[in-house]
């Protein structure tokens, strides 16, 4: 199972410029989108159900258009339903009314698309960041108690020093601050894992966002903060994990993981042959794999 995570810091925009083609050319199951920065009614049949990929789920800012915004895409043919994931809940509402969670259960496991908070804009929005981080961290663990999981999206947070291009000049800017940071170590310890890192190791200057106004991108002078985080228990199943930073259309690039799980198939669709399968290898302010099947 392919899945892949973009912030495209406005749908409407890269789908007119055809920047989202490569992404539903059949080869993907699940594909996440955050900043979509789109309202209800602006979601038409093309954006909704692309060729191919007729199951949609979308998750919209409450109040505030042209704002955050998350949407998840499956591929025609996989089992899949809606799955609910509410971060507040009846203790903090406010946190499930930005758009931020859209999730799918595809059978073997559920899919986590998330948009997190980006504490940048003033010392209450950072607040509200952690508050936020910390919700969603105790609903994930409890989630992952009884099904496995992936949570793909812009975590809005740089773990290490090695995700950062000038990890001297940004320690004091919120998205690589010690208390953020120390968040992601706590997701780590409650039992997921950053599945890039895992695969690729240590591999130096492998971003993922880069500041549009100081033209960054042409240097590489960026931030990993998108990630394919999975529970532990999948691990012996993570085939493959990237980044796509060739892939232009937004400030921040796609990134993927492929897993080696049962991909669920409608009635109408035939299985795979076992073969194949064997062989396929606006501004926001806001053991060791020895046995697994490479591609």
């Amino acid at each position: 199972m392919k899945i892949v995570s973009w912030n495209v810091n406005g749908l409407r925009a890269v789908s007119q410029r055809g920047d989202l083609a490569w992404a539903f050319d059949g080869s993907l199951d699940v594909i996440g989108l955050q900043e979509t920065k789109i309202q209800p009614g602006h979601v038409t049949e093309a954006l909704r159900a692309p060729t191919g990929y007729s199951f949609s789920t979308w998750d919209f800012h409450a109040t505030k258009k042209g704002y955050s915004g998350t949407a998840l895409f499956v591929r025609d043919g996989l089992a899949a339903a809606p799955f609910a994931f509410s971060v507040g809940g009846d203790a903090d509402p406010d946190f499930d009314v930005e758009g931020r969670v859209t999730g799918v259960d595809l059978g073997a496991l559920v899919v986590l698309n998330v948009y997190f908070p980006n504490g940048g804009s003033s010392d209450e929005r950072l607040r509200f960041k952690h508050r936020w981080h910390d919700a969603f961290l105790t609903r994930l663990v409890a989630l992952a108690r009884t099904r496995d999981v992936v949570v793909i999206g812009d975590f809005n947070v740089a773990h290490r020093a090695l995700d950062v291009a000038l990890p001297a000049q940004w320690a004091g800017v919120s998205g690589f601050l010690p208390e953020e940071r120390a968040w992601f170590d706590r997701l780590l310890a409650e039992g997921f894992v950053d599945t890039f890192r895992a695969e690729k190791g240590d591999l130096p200057r492998q971003f993922t966002f880069w500041e549009t106004r100081l033209n960054a991108r042409a240097e590489n002078q960026g931030w990993r903060i998108d990630y394919a985080v999975i529970n532990r228990g999948l691990e012996e199943r993570l085939l493959d994990a990237w980044i796509s930073p060739q892939i232009r259309g937004s400030d921040h690039c796609p990134v993927g993981v492929e897993l080696d799980v049962p991909v669920p198939r409608t009635a109408a669709a035939p299985a795979a042959d076992a073969d194949d399968d064997l062989a396929a290898g606006d501004v926001d302010e806001d053991d060791d794999g020895a046995h697994r099947r490479r591609r």
